[in-house]
């Protein structure tokens, strides 16, 4: 049995059940509490007392316990699929070593220039086939949109289907590229695209005629710097190794964030609020607001790479190996989470990175 309190001094309307002051309501059989449990205005309200859950006979007023009970977690020390919890009944993403297991997969994975907003291709939205418009040249056109995703940019690295995106899926870089047409036949060269702009310019007069561009955008997205790493349904990511390079002299003119949260899903965590996070949702949080914290944390760092290839500074390498591997697993919801607080790029460097060492299974 499952029960839910409503303790405020109001009526709430949770899951399309209204609740008076003081009412429990018993969640019938079925799939229900997974609704419960995965309804963002109800964990709002237990996350600040307002909703109090329970088995009938004891209500349980720690909010971590409560949420966990709501999802079928015990409130002991007990093992799902491979996931402790501890007495609170607090999720534990568990390290493990798993180097070099048998029937995995290693993979590397890096994320968004941190320098550079086109890189920011993750919560882009995709413009389809929009007429541009002609500036008075002929030559150049323009957008309703600046901030296109350059999904060629030189310091995104990646290899082919390993783009991963926001559902779990790794898609093909290919995803995310520009597409112009003239007059409705596709072009590929004879023009130069300015993403940050949101502008085509050809080398030839286009004078009469019509241009189009379908593209991709986070012109108008919040947090855009916002970068997820979901394992793939019915999969793990071991993690066993994060590497961080910046151009010597980058400004940090952000805070970065990493951060760990499982227990629920994506639709969960919404836009992954405080309160969410408090509740038993966030797992591992760490805020690196300037250098310090950053050569604070990291470990066996490599110093200084010298500038080769067309850099034109040398970069400073920051890895975290981990004494201890760190296991997302699908199962429980597990992602990984990267961003700058204020969607601020770091400037006055060629670029800004980080790298995920880990292996599939």
């Amino acid at each position: 049995m499952i029960t839910v309190t409503n303790v405020d001094t109001i009526e709430h309307v949770w899951c399309g059940q209204t609740l008076e002051p003081s009412q429990t309501f018993t969640l019938p059989d079925g799939d229900s509490a997974t609704a419960w449990a995965n309804n963002s205005i109800f964990l709002t309200a237990v996350a600040n007392g307002l909703a109090l859950v329970g088995n009938g006979s004891v209500t349980y007023s720690d909010v971590n316990t409560a949420i966990n009970f709501l999802k079928g977690v015990l409130p002991a020390s007990v093992s799902l699929t491979g996931t402790k919890f501890s007495s609170m009944g607090n999720l534990i993403v568990e390290p493990g070593i798993f180097s070099g297991t048998s029937g995995t997969h290693g993979v590397s994975l890096l994320t968004p220039d941190l320098t550079n907003r086109t890189t920011w291709y993750q919560k882009s939205v995709q413009v389809v086939g929009e007429a541009l418009a002609d500036s008075g040249d002929g030559l150049t056109f323009t957008s309703a949109n600046p901030w296109w995703v350059n999904i060629y940019a030189p310091t995104l690295t990646y290899t082919y289907k390993q783009i991963p995106t926001r559902s779990g899926a790794w898609g093909a870089h290919t995803q995310w590229a520009v597409l112009i047409t003239v007059n409705g036949t596709i072009v590929t060269s004879g023009y130069t695209v300015n993403y940050v702009a949101g502008t085509v310019t050809f080398t030839t007069s286009q004078s009469g005629n019509t241009i189009t561009a379908t593209y991709w955008t986070t012109n108008g997205v919040s947090h855009p710097s916002e970068w997820l790493l979901i394992p793939p349904p019915g999969h793990k990511l071991v993690v066993e190794h994060v590497e961080l390079q910046f151009s010597v002299g980058v400004q940090l003119t952000d805070t970065l964030r990493f951060e760990v949260w499982a227990g629920g899903s994506l639709s969960t965590y919404g836009t992954f609020p405080d309160a969410l996070f408090n509740a038993g949702y966030g797992q591992l949080r760490a805020d690196y607001r300037n250098a310090f914290d950053f050569l604070n944390a990291a470990n066996l760092g490599q110093g200084v790479v010298s500038q080769f290839g067309g850099l034109t500074r040398d970069t400073i390498i920051l890895p975290f190996n981990y004494i201890q591997a760190f296991t997302l697993d699908s199962a429980v919801g597990a992602i990984f989470r990267v961003c700058l607080l204020n969607d601020t790029p770091y400037a006055n460097a060629d670029f800004a990175t980080g790298t995920f060492y880990f292996q599939l299974s």
